[in-house]
């Protein structure tokens, strides 16, 4: 199966088309997007972050959403290819390739192929899908995380975007986060000229990844020790950070 990654602008709520007032200068609530676009159907899944339940668009969040889309939103596919562009700070970076390396080696794949999409090229489908929520969404009276899902499932007709909450205004988690930094640094090693590559492969009966710089292929071995594999489970559970009492404070006077 083939799925695209991305991270979208962040949308603020509340929203009304018809209200270009004060609320302009001000910071609304914010909701992340996050969308992984299985390709074969099409469909993407759309993650809407509320702003208390993660800090950050980093490697962290990527792995942990992604995690839970092959868990829960995986066709049972055995071969996976997988497109994202190049930001470093989310994607291209050492924790993303061990995540991968990670999956295969507890053979949950028997392969996986990631590719970063060259620079200048990034136009892909995930685009496609935040484009239409994005135009529904200009349409829409949003208040609530709620309306927000509702936005991103009523934006086409033939039910390509589903809405998944990460958690709600209150608190309550839906998609557990996990603390993956901690648990594969111990047993990784970083791959030297990482951002020199675009293409990975990675199999389930070697603990290596192929790297291909156009043609020429390098192979790396990612462990520390190759008999040594990092476990599949006791993974760390991650409190979501909430919001800090100055910005529960501006949100109460200035938005409600």
């Amino acid at each position: 199966m083939h799925y695209s990654f991305d991270f979208a602008q962040q949308v603020d709520y509340p929203s009304d088309p018809m209200q270009t007032g004060p609320i302009y200068f001000l910071t609304p609530r914010k909701c992340g997007l996050f969308g992984v676009c299985c390709e074969g159907m099409p469909q993407q899944v759309n993650y809407l972050t509320d702003e208390g339940m993660s800090s950050s668009k980093g490697s962290s969040a990527v792995i942990n959403y992604m995690h839970q889309f092959f868990t829960n939103y995986g066709v049972g596919e055995t071969r996976v290819d997988l497109n994202c562009d190049n930001c470093s700070g989310q994607n291209k970076n050492k924790f993303v390739l061990w995540y991968c390396a990670w999956r295969t080696m507890h053979m949950l794949y028997h392969s996986l192929d990631l590719h970063f999409l060259i620079t200048g090229h990034t136009k892909f489908a995930p685009d496609w899908c935040f484009g239409l929520i994005k135009q529904r969404f200009r349409k829409t009276r949003v208040n609530t995380l709620s309306e927000m899902a509702g936005v991103v499932k009523k934006s086409t007709v033939t039910g390509v975007n589903i809405p998944q909450l990460v958690g709600l205004e209150d608190g309550m988690v839906l998609v557990e986060s996990y603390g993956w930094q901690p648990h594969l640094t111990p047993y990784f090693r970083p791959l030297p000229q990482f951002k020199r590559y675009q293409h990975f492969s990675f199999d389930a009966l070697e603990p290596a990844v192929v790297a291909k710089e156009r043609s020429v292929r390098t192979r790396f071995q990612l462990l520390h020790n190759a008999d040594i594999l990092p476990p599949i489970d006791g993974l760390p559970v991650q409190a979501p950070p909430g919001l800090d009492k100055s910005r529960q404070t501006y949100i109460f006077e200035k938005i409600r």
